[in-house]
């Protein structure tokens, strides 16, 4: 690629710009959204139920707005309609912001960071091209600006804590408070009652009158908690922005990196420009477990959750457009056309997982967006931006994918989709149930007053039990056990609540350790089956370097990763089938007390203190299991690029043929046939129409459920399940938070609906699947006239079933 040289865009004009595009919308975050400007009295004005359904409404605007700019093709008009649709929909963006505030505390300083990635975006396409600056000048640059940007907010914050006597103190924490007393009574609206003499704002324990019910107590603590959490994000919303471009300006760097590595044209440059690829891979799959990570903590804290599932998705989206935008596809492919390594990432990408996952992803927009590319065209051929005449339907970009999308295999990819929407569905499910669970036992538990021992004792037959499911989180057992014995401890004549949370970790560890052992007698059990080992693919390079890594003795980083941020059950059990060794299993695991345990122990015996629901134990609550999720979503970021090292350094030698997984390569062998024949049975062209319709339906029904109950997972206004935590009551009142002492009041109307609509995807799942298995077999045992043994008629076409090597 030619570029002129870097004089022509002096690296102060484009570190200027950077800094204007980035300071402009934090400014504005500061001032709307944080107590250094004006968010206490945006609060005010937006506690009001009328505002929280405007903001919903503006939500819709917002999407009529992006639509627009879509079917007009905005990027390829004056620069003056450029624009004005930019403030329009920045203008919409942040009139929704502010109207959901209350619901969405972090949401004002989400949008106001998104349009700085948008205008650093804007700039890269039409002020500093890519034909013009190189790469390397302009991500560095843009690193800086994003470094200078956190460093001046984080000292104007620090500079008006000292300033304005703003430090985190029982004063700050009251005038908060006091300045926020409207969304207290957005949330608890009740004459008699005063916020300050129910909330422990000013550090000290509260004890809530005896004279108030239950269904009273709880929603004085909900109310406690939620607004709470929106003045401490004002107090903290300048060190969450710095902290965010300090992550931009490490992901800038690695761009820069890359972009360097395409100026050069020497082996040993491409050998650097793809590890820089598979570091970017990497930083997707960051921000896949930060999304993973929102799960993690959903039992915990719900606004945390919503913020990391953003957060996640809005920067996975970012990197992959950058991407793009930066290399191209072409380039992409050149540079990745010689690496053995690389090549494995193409493939995956390319495969017919990710393609279910980019439908998965996209879910209900896809036919919204068939629908705007139609209009698009439409729209063109009335500007003049294609001839009149034009006969297309389609827009060039959208025949483009279409023509890419006729050579996908539609029925393998509608396959996936169902299962991974089974996945989907029953890990949410599970979730809610496990909570529900948990919540009926913590109350049985304190109503029946055991002893110490015995409770012990109980909790930890609990946790095993839980922990040998595979749908139960792990943090919820953490959580349920620092609930327990955190209201324990704090009994007259108990053990003292440091004893209490000491034992419940110590305890947790032991159900952790104890589940591992139990979930690698399984693993080793399941092993015995040689199509268990085809299952998991300990043939396969990526499973094998996955064993390579925890073959390793002592607490390495990379094997610790694994067993700590991978997934409790299926990570055990795949040791197990790897006939892993069991101490060494064990010594990895053990730093998973202090990155997991500890934390949501903590959080759960926080929540039954005097103060645990609202005060600062509320906030700290909220600070440690955020962390703990950051620190697993890197821990997986971690695992991704090690073992995509040990594929890079070892791979031929991974792929060498193994004697102990010669019945795996028989068995695979054997099954070839069949395997041919059902891809063949599977082929989009061959099927019937039945089948076709089956695969279409049922990838629709859980997709439709998916989507509504992905919905109902992120936003805080629940229309599938209640709202409803481990210290939630099933026998309080729905309005305050329990389940009216019915379990079936957890699933709403809608949420049965999804629930019905998924079982129907389910079912159609399970039929297709036997039919097409059938078609398969029939045809191995059936050769049609004139044709060679071996042969078949698989659908409409004939198909041969033998490859060319079995045939030689």
């Amino acid at each position: 690629m030619s570029v002129i040289p870097v004089d022509a865009a002096p690296v102060c004009r484009m570190l200027f710009a950077a800094l204007v595009v980035v300071m402009l919308p934090e400014i504005v975050a500061l001032a709307a959204f944080s107590s250094m400007g004006v968010a206490p009295q945006v609060a005010e004005s937006v506690a009001l139920g009328t505002a929280d359904m405007a903001g919903n409404g503006m939500a819709v605007v917002c999407a009529v707005v992006l639509a627009f700019a879509f079917v007009i093709d905005a990027h390829r008009r004056p620069v003056c309609i450029k624009l004005a649709v930019a403030l329009v929909s920045t203008c919409c963006f942040l009139a929704a912001a502010t109207l959901k505030y209350i619901s969405y505390p972090w949401l004002g300083g989400f949008v106001c960071f998104g349009i700085a990635i948008a205008s650093i975006a804007y700039l890269r396409m039409y002020l500093f091209k890519p034909a013009t600056v190189p790469g390397q000048d302009f991500f560095s640059t843009i690193a800086m600006s994003f470094v200078l940007a956190a460093f001046l907010l984080i000292s104007a914050w620090i500079g008006w804590q000292g300033l304005t006597d703003n430090t985190w103190s029982s004063s700050t924490k009251g005038r908060l408070a006091t300045s926020n007393g409207a969304v207290y009574t957005y949330f608890y609206d009740n004459e008699s009652w005063e916020f300050q003499n129910y909330c422990a704002i000013n550090g000290t324990n509260v004890s809530l009158p005896s004279n108030l019910t239950q269904d009273e107590t709880t929603a004085i603590e909900s109310a406690c908690q939620k607004s709470e959490t929106v003045w401490f994000l004002q107090w903290a919303a300048p060190c969450a922005l710095g902290i965010c471009n300090a992550i931009v300006a490490a992901v800038c760097w690695v761009f820069s990196k890359a972009t360097a590595a395409l100026e050069l044209g020497g082996e040993g440059d491409a050998q650097h420009f793809q590890k820089v690829l598979k570091l970017c891979a990497s930083l997707i799959v960051l921000m896949l477990g930060m999304m993973y990570s929102a799960q993690y903590v959903s039992g915990a804290d719900v606004t945390v959750s919503s913020a990391l599932l953003a957060l996640g998705a809005g920067s996975m989206t970012s990197i992959l457009l950058f991407m793009l935008l930066e290399f191209g596809f072409d380039r992409l492919h050149e540079s990745t056309s010689q690496d053995g390594m690389t090549k494995n990432l193409v493939a995956i990408i390319k495969s017919d997982w990710m393609k279910a996952l980019v439908i998965g992803g996209l879910n209900v927009f896809v036919p919204i967006l068939v629908v705007l590319d139609r209009v698009r065209q439409k729209v063109r051929r009335c500007t003049g931006l294609v001839p009149a005449s034009d006969p297309n339907s389609f827009t060039q970009e959208g025949r483009r994918i279409i023509a890419e999308l006729k050579t996908w295999a539609w029925c393998s990819i509608f396959l996936k989709i169902d299962l991974l929407g089974e996945i989907f569905v029953s890990l949410i499910v599970g979730m809610k149930l496990t909570n529900v669970f948990f919540s009926w036992l913590n109350e049985t538990l304190a109503a029946a007053g055991l002893p110490f021992a015995v409770l012990s004792a109980l909790v930890l037959g609990v946790s095993l039990g839980m922990f040998l499911c595979p749908i139960v989180p792990g943090s919820a057992v953490y959580l349920f056990s620092g609930v327990i014995f955190g209201a324990q401890s704090q009994l007259d004549g108990s053990v003292g609540f440091a004893f209490g949370v000491i034992a419940s970790a110590a305890l947790s560890s032991a159900a952790k350790l104890m589940a591992c052992c139990l979930q690698y007698g399984m693993g080793y059990m399941m092993g015995q089956s040689v199509k268990v080992q085809q299952f998991v693919g300990v043939d396969k390079v990526p499973t094998r370097a996955m064993e390579q890594i925890l073959r390793q003795s002592g607490l390495k980083p990379d094997k610790v990763a694994i067993l700590v941020a991978g997934p409790d059950w299926p990570t055990s059990v795949l040791c197990g089938i790897l006939r892993l060794n069991i101490p060494q299993m064990l010594m990895g695991t053990m730093p998973v007390i202090l990155v997991s345990i500890v934390p949501q122990v903590l959080v759960g015996a926080f929540q039954t203190l005097a103060d645990g629901t609202s005060g600062v134990m509320g906030m700290v609550s909220s600070l440690v299991t955020m962390a703990a999720a950051v620190v697993q979503a890197l821990a997986m970021f971690f695992v991704s690029y090690r073992i995509m090292k040990v594929i890079e350094d070892d791979g031929e030698a991974l792929a060498r043929p193994r004697v102990e997984h010669a019945a795996v390569a028989e068995l695979t062998r054997q099954e070839a046939l069949y395997t041919e024949a059902l891809h063949n049975a599977s082929e989009w062209s061959n099927m019937h129409c039945g089948q076709k319709f089956l695969a279409f339906v049922s990838a629709a029904c859980l997709l439709v459920a998916g989507f509504a109950l992905a919905a109902d997972f992120s936003l805080t206004e629940k229309f599938c399940f209640r709202s409803f935590s481990i210290t939630s009551s099933i026998g309080s009142a729905i309005a305050m938070g329990g389940l009216g002492g019915s379990v079936a009041n957890l699933v709403m109307p809608v949420g049965w609906l999804a629930l019905g609509i998924a079982l129907a995807g389910f079912l159609l799942h399970m039929t297709l699947s036997k039919w097409l298995g059938r078609c398969a077999r029939s045809q191995l045992g059936r050769t049609p006239p004139g044709q060679p043994k071996g042969s078949t008629i698989v659908g409409k076409a004939q198909m041969p079933l033998m490859s060319k090597r079995d045939t030689e």
